[in-house]
């Protein structure tokens, strides 16, 4: 919605848009860069977003409120209708797969015959397949996640396998036999409560212990946040994470018009919600009236529709960020690896020197972080190894998995072909996760969450269903908590 525009900005809005866009790109970049305390830096984004939104809102004559403001209209409605037009039976399909990823076997009693039993076992299968040999691989995303606890949970976890990952323990065990009856519905709420009170025990513990001479504050420290914000240059890589904020919503929202359309509902209007210069949501807006008057079948499948488009966006995304990990950068990436840091009484703690330049691995040359983690794949445990430096030859023995200890970056990033691969693998990595879990968030019987509105045309105990949107809510606030004394 437009509103009058006066003085500089009637003037040349375009201009003040793109030096408003520019600033805040600087100084957004700036803080994603800089250390500091996360929280400070946050909230600097915040006032930086809300004043460069304000600005660009004021200048192009729209409504914004603290920063936020919309950008809308027809345009795209006709490519949603062509879209809808073409393979219908490919969109419902889509749909009714996200139906059995979304809830499991337990979407035989939801939907009934709704639910071609063709899809339903691939989703079913497809769940396997994610909780076996994608999920483990989330870790890579977590790398380019700039806060500290998540960072140092992640650190050395990227090159991890799926194999050496799962581990034989209660727990996972627990979250497949959850995704297998509930699908990513069931398991979501099981990692988000789990995690919740795991965290909650940390703070009573740490307050049972505080009025000792030596409280552990690691017991709060070491929390690692299972919700944390996204925001591009703060907490994510500011041009990589745009780029895949936008794909993430285009992608879920259009998948809604489109299965709107072929359920004969009229689309309103089609645009993005924009915080300063920063994406925070899109939207297709459908006759909702129309929409409550469809049989539950359609209903289900426009609910639907984001979910599955993410889930299979992050599975493609997953196939790119392989190939990136482990074709295209191993062989970008030569010129070995300088080890940024060293953990204290670890095996190489006075052994390999900070800024130090690792080159061989006993006869293995180590060109990059990637050989590094092959080689310490392959040790066997208890023998001794040399590495060799720019600073002469070490024997050493690491730990029982091979690791050394050390925190290692590439010795030269500065050719194109490094820089834009690692450009590449960041949009595919980050796009590999937030569309995975933006999915599985979506299936939360929450509401204004696509879940919500399934559950409630299947769960006929209202009181239950609000009890259970409750405890969820709560279980996520407590998820936010480690974030909050983030250092």
């Amino acid at each position: 919605m437009k509103r009058k525009r006066a003085g500089f900005a009637k003037a040349n809005p375009l201009l003040v848009t793109l030096v408003f866009a520019a600033a805040a790109l600087l100084a957004l970049g700036y803080l994603f860069v800089v250390s500091g305390n996360v929280l400070l830096r946050f909230f600097l984004a915040i006032v930086v977003l809300m004043i460069s939104g304000s600005a660009i809102a004021f200048a192009n004559g729209l409504q914004n409120s603290y920063g936020a403001y919309l950008l809308g209209g027809k345009k795209g409605i006709d490519f949603v209708d062509w879209l809808a037009s073409s393979n219908e039976w490919l969109w419902n399909g889509l749909a009714d797969w996200g139906l059995a990823l979304g809830f499991g076997l337990l979407s035989l009693p939801m939907f009934g015959k709704r639910l071609n039993r063709k899809t339903f076992i691939l989703g079913m299968a497809t769940i396997l397949v994610i909780l076996i040999f994608v999920f483990p691989y989330l870790s890579v995303v977590l790398t380019f996640i700039n806060i500290p606890q998540i960072s140092s949970a992640a650190a050395g976890a990227a090159a991890t396998t799926a194999a050496s990952s799962q581990g034989a323990n209660l727990l996972y065990y627990a979250l497949i036999a959850a995704g297998i009856i509930g699908g990513f519905s069931l398991f979501t709420m099981i990692v988000i409560l789990y995690a919740g009170g795991s965290i909650l025990l940390g703070i009573f513990e740490f307050i049972a212990g505080y009025a000792s001479s030596n409280p552990n504050y690691s017991l709060l420290t070491s929390q690692v946040p299972g919700v944390a914000p996204i925001i591009p240059g703060i907490t994510i890589p500011l041009f990589a994470g745009i780029i895949s904020l936008v794909i993430l919503l285009i992608v879920h929202e259009f998948s809604h018009g489109i299965q709107a359309r072929i359920a004969k509902v009229r689309i309103k209007s089609i645009g993005v919600i924009l915080f300063g210069i920063i994406p925070m949501g899109a939207f297709v807006e459908p006759d909702e009236s129309k929409v409550r008057k469809l049989k539950p079948r359609d209903q289900d499948r426009i609910s639907i529709a984001g979910i599955s488009a993410n889930m299979l966006v992050s599975l493609l995304f997953f196939a790119v960020t392989l190939l990136m990990l482990y074709l295209v950068l191993p062989n970008v990436s030569t010129g070995g690896i300088i080890v940024t840091s060293v953990v204290k009484s670890s095996p190489a703690y006075g052994v390999i020197a900070p800024n130090s330049t690792i080159l061989m691995w006993n006869s293995m040359t180590i060109r990059n972080e990637y050989d590094l983690a092959a080689a310490e794949s392959g040790y066997v445990a208890g023998n001794y190894v040399s590495v060799v430096t720019n600073k002469g030859a070490v024997s050493i023995m690491p730990e029982s998995a091979g690791k050394l200890g050390i925190f290692v970056a590439p010795a030269e990033t500065s050719t194109w072909t490094y820089q834009v691969a690692e450009f590449i693998y960041a949009i595919a990595a980050l796009s590999f996760g937030l569309n995975f879990f933006v999915a599985i968030f979506n299936l939360l019987p929450i509401p204004g969450f696509d879940g919500w509105r399934i559950y409630q045309g299947k769960v006929k105990n209202k009181r239950l269903l609000k009890a259970l949107a409750v405890l969820i809510v709560a279980a996520i606030l407590i998820n936010v908590l480690p974030w909050f004394w983030t250092l």
